[in-house]
């Protein structure tokens, strides 16, 4: 990425956005070149700004010169409402949830077209591995927390999705559009979604969703784990009652859960 001569100047909100937006999962550490190369800026200008994020604490200095997203940045982000109100709500029903199913227990909320994991509970790195720690983004339609958050959000959303491209992780994933709308319908008739090898293969996920004070779906909540334990007539109670569980909470507590953005 570079900056044509003649394009206007970005202002400084913009460069400093640019400098954090180029850290990602598999860019969690980076050096002045790379964050120049990545962000399109000039060296000196990354310099300057990385020295004032890094003295107030947005990113830290590693051993080897690199930088990465300071403790701060992440303390400030779990302020953002649609973070702490429904992972405090779900905390306790997540352990309760993977203590009883086995596997992974996850929640998710959707951003875009995207789904994000707020909390993911195991005791199995390789599942982590794959559908991550929290602050993870995963297409809505490779699991089952994301077909969950998709088949409950507007039409709009819903149409730009099955329009496509939708990318193809294993053999088992939904790329057509008819097919993954059917899927949509099938699980507001159910209220559950079942999905198996879509984003993994031999491993697959079972989700219900998460709704505050006026019905409306804010997240999900779902068990992750190998083909092998995903068995619906056993995993769908345990997971409609902990979705259940997060719901009431919002009720009872007055957590004010958000819908999700656009």
């Amino acid at each position: 990425m570079t900056t044509h001569p003649g394009a206007p100047e970005r202002s400084v909100v913009d460069r400093t956005l640019s400098i954090l937006g180029v850290f990602d999962r598999d860019n969690r550490t980076l050096t002045l070149s790379d964050i120049s190369r990545r962000s399109g800026l000039p060296i000196t200008t990354v310099h300057r700004i990385v020295n004032k994020l890094h003295g107030w604490g947005a990113l830290e200095r590693r051993e080897r010169g690199g930088y990465s997203i300071g403790l701060r940045l992440w303390e400030t982000a779990t302020l953002a409402p649609r973070y702490s109100s429904v992972a405090e709500a779900a905390r306790p029903c997540l352990v309760e949830l993977q203590n009883q199913a086995g596997g992974a227990a996850v929640l998710a909320l959707r951003d875009g077209t995207e789904s994000v994991c707020l909390s993911f509970i195991s005791n199995d790195p390789c599942l982590t591995s794959v559908w991550g720690d929290p602050g993870c983004r995963l297409p809505l339609h490779v699991t089952a927390v994301g077909l969950v958050l998709l088949a409950n959000a507007d039409v709009e959303l819903q149409n730009e999705v099955c329009a496509g491209p939708l990318r193809a992780y294993t053999s088992a994933t939904v790329t057509d559009g008819t097919a993954l709308r059917n899927l949509l319908n099938k699980i507001r008739r159910e209220g559950y979604a079942m999905f198996c090898g879509a984003l993994s293969e031999g491993h697959g996920g079972i989700a219900a969703p998460v709704r505050n004070a006026r019905g409306t779906v804010v997240a999900a909540v779902g068990v992750v784990g190998s083909l092998d334990l995903l068995q619906s007539s056993r995993l769908a109670p345990l997971v409609l009652a902990a979705a259940e569980a997060v719901s009431q909470r919002d009720r009872t507590e007055g957590l004010r859960m958000v819908e999700a953005g656009a």
